[in-house]
């Protein structure tokens, strides 16, 4: 039996991973492993295109996964492969199969779907399958047209029975490659809003020797980034910080994207986190207690600032996530919850509209909260009695600008030096920056996703200009120069982070007939103060020092060399010699134009890769 395990990403990226799909092809007997391929589709591929890929491989079974961003797509094609090849046996499962099951058979004109964790119960539908069995008594599964109550969802009680996707090579594993690496299951806590904890409560952990195998694994194989699927990995903290000496003893070199929970962290758990290559999402959401505690949700600001402290001082990359549209909420109160995450200075901050998901407590009692949402994907709130749309049309465009200005600019090292400069609250500033964009780029109005196509170095003349009226409008202007070499310092010093290494390149001809050109991998900028005043005062307040520092212009040089960032200061000519070597010239025609630059120098540009064969 020619079997398809079928995945849809949200988008091309190292997060691509068909984790779901290489779980459910691990748990199958070797024979059926054999005959079974997973399929991995991206946005933009048309339903009918799709299916003709799959009746391609000529299947008997095709399983889908289906997730939130799936699902309409997925469904339209199982359901053209069912008019296509009406044999043809169409499953399904993941969280929206689990959660609204019934619905998605009849969309999808499914065979059946598997609720709850799939492993066992599609090895059992394979087996039953090929035996020409009923498959009335698997666990979890719900065919057509079923009575309620439906099959309760179902869960592995024992992890350490379940192969490894990863260690049966059943996933791939390239050089520089991304991993989804699944340390536990379940979560502790119930959020009104969630899906995490539903079909299985608490969280089970997969066995500690299974996980060491893996990073060994991923140490070999040159894994260069995992995402630690666990959404309470420090909950309790003894668990987490086991799991993070594991991280530091067996792969420190990879890069971690962790989610913890606030409530947690300790200075044991900061020290270590800081001593791996990591990044930590934490879920705040709000700030109103009044709003989280309907929610299952609690916060005490004071509490939660002397813990995301912590992380700042141990130097920890963090992040904080925030919703609008919650029940009880109202845009003043995603305003106060936008300043006290901004105060905090992450290093991001997702901001995302309530979504109502089935399956969740919200969805299941959406007159109780006061909310009415969309039935189908993206199941985006319809009505919100503490929310009008008004309101929430303007929260949307506040969380745009500050994806914008905060985000995607990294606006994070000079954020709260402008909001203290022209005496402004975070949400009031971005709100000032929210009505610039509506003025200069109407278009985002009508579709925010463009956003995504702006690049830091788009947004870096935003910054300037919009920050230059408001300081004109503040009369601030003789602070504009000292803000444009902050804005200007920290956005290099951000590239600087995902900047590729500054390395000679041997010429293929002459040494001295060969052209040469800048490295396009360094940069270069000429400030208005020099930089030894912008690093030792740039943290203070901008008003108080903008008449004290030397306004002599400065170049300044950033590029990585041996993984090492390096920021320095260039005399004037040496600097124009750099700027201005487009590969037109060669040695003897450098040194005629800039003929104050010593031949050492050129040869040490040279030697150091500042200067590469065009």
């Amino acid at each position: 039996m020619k079997i398809l395990i079928v995945t849809l990403h949200v988008n091309e990226s190292a997060q691509a991973i068909p984790l779901a799909a290489g779980n459910l092809k691990a748990a199958l007997p070797e024979i059926a492993q054999k005959n079974t391929k997973l399929i991995e589709l991206y946005p933009g591929q048309q339903a009918e295109h799709i299916c003709t890929e799959l009746l391609s491989e000529k299947p008997d079974l095709v399983a889908f996964s289906v997730y939130v961003w799936s699902r309409s797509l997925l469904l339209d094609v199982a359901h053209k492969l069912k008019q296509l090849k009406p044999e043809l046996i169409t499953v399904a499962g993941g969280p929206e199969a689990s959660a609204d099951s019934l619905a998605v058979i009849e969309q999808g004109n499914l065979n059946a779907v598997l609720r709850g964790e799939g492993e066992e119960s599609f090895a059992a539908l394979v087996n039953h399958t090929l035996q020409n069995k009923s498959l009335e008594n698997i666990p979890g599964l719900v065919q057509p047209e079923q009575p309620e109550p439906l099959a309760d969802q179902t869960y592995c009680p024992d992890l350490s029975q379940l192969p490894s996707p990863w260690l049966t090579s059943t996933l791939p594993l390239t050089e520089g490659c991304g991993v989804l690496w699944e340390v536990a299951r379940g979560c502790s806590f119930n959020c009104a809003f969630c899906y995490d904890a539903k079909g299985q409560k608490g969280v089970r952990p997969l066995p500690v020797a299974r996980l060491k195998a893996e990073l060994e694994l991923f140490h070999q194989r040159q894994v260069s980034q995992v995402w630690v699927l666990d959404s309470t990995f420090n909950a309790p903290p003894e668990r987490g910080q086991a799991l993070l000496r594991l991280l530091r003893d067996t792969a420190p070199e990879i890069h971690y994207h962790i989610e913890a929970k606030a409530d947690f962290l300790d200075q044991e758990t900061a020290n270590l986190l800081a001593q791996l290559s990591c990044s930590v999402q934490i879920g705040l959401q709000a700030t109103d207690p009044q709003v989280l505690k309907p929610l299952h949700r609690n916060i005490n600001e004071s509490k939660m600032a002397k813990r995301l402290k912590l992380l700042s001082e141990a130097g920890v990359t963090f992040g904080l996530d925030l919703i609008y549209g919650l029940p009880h909420d109202n845009h003043q109160g995603f305003m106060k919850s936008l300043d006290f995450a901004l105060t905090q200075q992450p290093n991001q901050l997702d901001i995302f509209p309530l979504a109502v998901l089935p399956g969740t407590e919200i969805f299941d009692h959406q007159e109780r909260f006061g909310v009415r949402a969309e039935k189908q994907p993206p199941y985006a709130i319809i009505s919100n009695q503490s929310y009008s749309d008004e309101e929430r049309q303007l929260s949307q465009k506040l969380a745009l600008a500050t994806n914008i200005f905060y985000n995607r600019g990294r606006a994070v090292g000079f954020f709260l030096q402008l909001c203290q400069l022209v005496k402004m609250a975070p949400s009031q500033l971005l709100s000032h920056f929210s009505t610039w964009l509506e003025e200069h780029y109407p278009e985002l109005s009508k579709n925010p996703e463009t956003v995504l196509t702006w690049w830091p170095k788009d947004i870096l003349p935003c910054q300037i200009e919009f920050s230059k009226l408001l300081l004109q409008q503040k009369r601030l202007s003789a602070c504009q120069k000292l803000l444009e070499d902050l804005i200007h310092y920290h956005y290099f010093c951000a590239e600087m982070v995902i900047a590729p290494n500054c390395e000679p390149i041997a010429p293929s001809g002459n040494h001295r007939t060969v052209t040469w050109q800048r490295n396009p991998h360094l940069y270069i900028h000429r400030f208005n103060h020099p930089l030894e005043d912008i690093e030792a005062y740039g943290g203070e307040n901008i008003k108080k020092i903008a008449g004290m520092l030397s306004k002599e212009k400065e170049y300044v040089i950033f590029l990585r060399q041996n993984e090492e960032v390096i920021i320095e200061a260039l005399h004037d000519d040496f600097a124009r010699m750099l700027l201005q070597a487009d590969g037109s010239q060669n040695l003897a025609e450098l040194g005629r134009k800039h003929s104050r630059v010593q031949r050492e120098e050129v040869d040490f540009a040279i030697d150091q890769g500042l200067l590469i064969p065009a």
